[in-house]
């Protein structure tokens, strides 16, 4: 029999019942031809119903159907040798389809984390308070920790940015440079980033003029004993402070064009060319930390020619700096005679 069932409406029964059949056969028998009034009206009701059964039925496949085919879920490492995407070999699955396409074409990315610092290098004695400038930049996750310098920020869990006080160190008696290490880590709880950044401390070398006037402005080439009446007078105060203060000049005298009486830099050498020193009618004065490489045993170069008109007047000299400190020893030399006009002096 392929009547399946039948349907009719509370408190109407006689007048809605209506019969769902199997098959397109029992419909169309109901359905002949009208000639002689031969479709009844449950005939009609009987094809409604059956054609609205058949389509509930279709929509609850056509559900099932789709929620099956989105659903992804396998037990076995994948086997394909390298990765799919961002899927490393070996993974397994347990999710939506959407799930695992993203994971192909969406990656896990880690997040990135930025630490730097202004004024480095920087001269020994200066200030040792630092300011770390972080950053951190959220990917796949949100930011759960930041630890700068080994003090915890507040994460927001987006990308963000802040400022962290810190201290820098170096010792009493240094070396050519020293270096301070800072670190932070972010972490999205997935995985942990780092970064780092470092505070230089070094020395300066110093060039400019000197008046002798004072003892009569001696020829060292024709007078070498002169030299230790003209230390007396190569004063820290001369080598360092007559530059006003520790940045002035410091490009000065280092390129063509840019000529300056006074003039120092950071730096771990003592090499280097100074274009157009002028010392206008004074002696030329070069000073630079005893510990440098080859800082006893200087050549000088004077417009291209080598020149050994200079004499050492300090060595191994305790100097105090712009900054109060002297735990660096220097070597002072000065021309042997005045100088009055500009020179391009190279020292190595």
């Amino acid at each position: 029999m392929s009547l399946i069932g039948t349907y009719s409406v509370v408190g109407a029964t006689q007048t809605t019942v209506s019969r769902y059949y199997s098959t397109l056969d029992e419909l169309l028998l109901g359905l002949p031809d009208n000639t002689n009034n031969q479709i009844q009206a449950i005939n009609v009701r009987d094809s409604v119903y059956t054609l609205y059964e058949f389509m509930n039925s279709i929509a609850s496949f056509a559900s099932a159907s789709f929620t099956a085919s989105v659903v992804y879920n396998r037990l076995t490492p994948s086997s394909y040798v390298g990765n799919v995407g961002g899927v490393p070999q070996g993974s397994t699955f347990s999710g939506t389809v959407q799930d695992v396409l993203d994971r192909i074409f969406y990656p896990y990315v880690s997040p990135l984390a930025g630490l730097s610092l202004s004024n480095s290098p920087r001269e020994f004695g200066s200030t040792l308070l630092v300011s770390l400038n972080w950053s951190v930049v959220k990917n796949s996750n949100n930011i759960t920790t930041i630890i700068v310098d080994g003090t915890p920020q507040i994460p927001t869990g987006n990308s963000q940015t802040g400022t962290q006080l810190s201290y820098g160190t170096h010792s009493i008696s240094p070396s050519i440079s020293e270096t301070n290490t800072f670190s932070m880590t972010t972490s999205d709880s997935t995985s942990s980033v780092g970064s780092s950044t470092q505070l230089v401390w070094m020395n300066r070398v110093f060039w400019g003029s000197i008046d002798l006037s004072s003892i009569g402005n001696p020829n060292l080439t024709l007078n070498p004993a002169s030299a230790s009446l003209v230390s007396t007078l190569c004063t820290d105060n001369i080598i360092v402070n007559n530059n006003d203060g520790p940045n002035f000049g410091s490009n000065g005298g280092l390129s063509p064009g840019s000529p300056l009486l006074y003039g120092s830099l950071l730096t771990t050498s003592k090499d280097r060319s100074i274009y157009d020193i002028n010392g206008a009618g004074k002696y030329l004065i070069f000073a630079w930390p005893s510990n440098v490489f080859g800082a006893l045993t200087p050549t000088f170069t004077v417009n291209g020619l080598p020149n050994t008109a200079f004499t050492r007047v300090r060595t191994n000299s305790p100097l105090t700096n712009f900054f109060g400190f002297s735990g660096t020893n220097y070597e002072v030399w000065v021309s042997n005679t005045q100088q009055f006009s500009p020179l391009n002096i190279t020292i190595s």
